[in-house]
């Protein structure tokens, strides 16, 4: 299989999984929201978003995994050592990470003084969720291994599988109450988990799983791992904090500002997918050591972002209100258009930078720019809670595109900087394009004006046909690339 169809086929597996979460959220967010009290739902959207930020340490390691044993495929020693040091490592962190959320929800909901009253339940349903997402983290490195030797179709297909029974189990259980669908959702999580190691297992069958130490390869793991986390908690501090800071600062959006976040993060999810695999040609091209032909395929990924990230907002623009309004109903649907395309705006715009950052990965040097994205984070997280509590659950739009445009422009003139091939479509990537779009959005939002509309819609409309056939040219130009590997 060339290059280009492998990357196709891993691409469309990590989006067809992307998918199973975002239906999910998609089918159950509205179902839950009209069938749970404001206050039930509000502590469903902490919980789940506590056990993201547990989940940071399992998906740092299954990136981990996944790139050692792309590194090793060919040998098989190397491989199962690698496996084997993940596992140790991932049972060592797995016990502290539960032993942190039962610490945790001792006093994690007195931070929001509406809950009190349901307190209990609460920190049950914090222990539930939280003890899911460990459980995702130490079968983290059997989606690592499949990841590394790029059979991302099985992970999609496992997922949707159970993806399906645990929307359908919720659906039909709904009425229950959160308790019953937070043990519904531990019960079907872990079986989801132990269908990875069943299937790892049937790959494997003459390799036994040992959790001996192995002191460099290990210290090895650990230190890759280290950078990633550093990274990963940054973007928490930019996408996932954002629910905290509402909850703390303005509880009555909270319901609303998930639910949009449902849809936004499915936005984001989709880009993150189709680019996610192409770890695995970098890592073969730095292998080579064709580092010029890695510079390429960024240079041409991050304008193919940033053309995708200005078609996307302006189409969710047109089409949120009746998105919104079938899903939530058109009352509320135009209460919340607005906050909606911010929110999808700020956060697509971030992941223009996200080939770079997969560059750095595959070269081992995520570290080496890692107080970048903390910088954003931090600052992300001081502007949402300033913004927050002047203009309430939108302020987090505010927050995450200033944070954003300001770290991209350094992220613009380190990679040019540092890189050998230079090219014009770094600046134009990274700032000219996003500027635009904040230019066009912020006309559309404070202007009443049908003609100022019309100028504007004209505007988009031309630069959307330039960008259309700039991408297929684009395209062409990456499959005769990747084909090469």
């Amino acid at each position: 299989m060339s290059g280009f169809k492998r990357l196709l086929k891993n691409s469309l597996s990590n989006i067809i999984n992307g998918f199973s979460n975002v239906i999910l959220g998609i089918v159950i967010s509205p179902v839950l929201l009209h069938n749970l009290s404001k206050v039930d739902f509000s502590i469903w959207s902490l919980t789940i978003q506590v056990g993201v930020l547990i989940g940071i340490f399992g998906i740092g390691l299954q990136v981990t995994v996944g790139r050692f044993v792309a590194l090793h495929l060919n040998n098989q020693q190397k491989l199962q050592k690698t496996m084997h040091q993940s596992l140790f490592f991932v049972l060592l962190l797995s016990l502290v990470c539960m032993g942190g959320i039962f610490f945790l929800a001792k006093f994690f909901f007195s931070f929001f003084p509406e809950v009190s009253e349901t307190s209990t339940n609460a920190k049950h349903i914090l222990i539930l969720i939280g003890g899911s997402f460990v459980i995702n983290n130490i079968f983290s490195p059997f989606v690592g291994y499949f990841t590394g030797i790029e059979r991302n179709d099985i992970t999609a297909g496992i997922n949707i599988l159970f993806k399906v029974i645990l929307g359908t189990s919720i659906l039909l259980l709904v009425h229950h109450g959160l308790e019953v669908i937070a043990w519904i959702y531990f019960a079907i999580n872990t079986f989801n988990q132990l269908a990875f190691y069943i299937l790892y297992k049937l790959k494997n069958r003459t390799q036994k799983i040992k959790l001996s130490l192995d002191k460099n390869l290990f210290r090895t793991i650990v230190v890759f791992f280290s950078g990633l986390l550093v990274w990963n908690i940054a973007q928490f501090l930019i996408s996932g904090i954002g629910t905290f800071i509402v909850g703390k600062y303005s509880f009555q959006e909270l319901a609303g500002f998930a639910v949009l976040m449902t849809l936004v993060n499915a936005g984001v999810g989709i880009l993150g997918a189709m680019i996610n695999p192409i770890i695995q040609p970098m890592i073969r091209m730095n292998n080579q050591e064709n580092n010029h032909h890695v510079e390429l395929l960024v240079n041409k990924l991050i304008f193919i972002f940033s053309m995708i990230v200005f078609i996307g907002v302006f189409i969710a623009w047109f089409a949120s209100v009746h998105i919104l309004g079938v899903w939530l109903g058109y009352q509320q649907a135009t209460n919340l258009h607005i906050m909606f395309s911010l929110l999808l705006t700020a956060y697509l715009i971030r992941m223009i930078a996200a080939p770079y950052g997969l560059m750095l990965v595959a070269y081992g040097k995520q570290l080496s720019i890692a107080w970048l994205p903390v910088l954003e984070g931090v600052l992300n997280f001081a502007l949402s809670i300033f913004f927050v509590r002047i203009y309430g659950a939108i302020g987090i739009a505010y927050s995450t595109f200033i944070s954003g445009v300001l770290i991209m422009a350094v992220y613009a003139c380190k990679y040019q900087a540092e890189a050998e091939y230079k090219s014009k479509l770094i600046f134009i990537s990274f700032l000219i394009i996003p500027m635009m779009i904040a230019i066009c959005l912020i006309s559309l939002v404070m202007t009443q004006s049908e003609i100022i509309h019309c100028v504007i819609y004209g505007i988009q409309v031309a630069f959307i046909i330039v960008f259309i056939i700039f991408l297929i040219k684009q395209v062409k130009s990456i499959k005769n690339l990747l084909n090469q590997y």
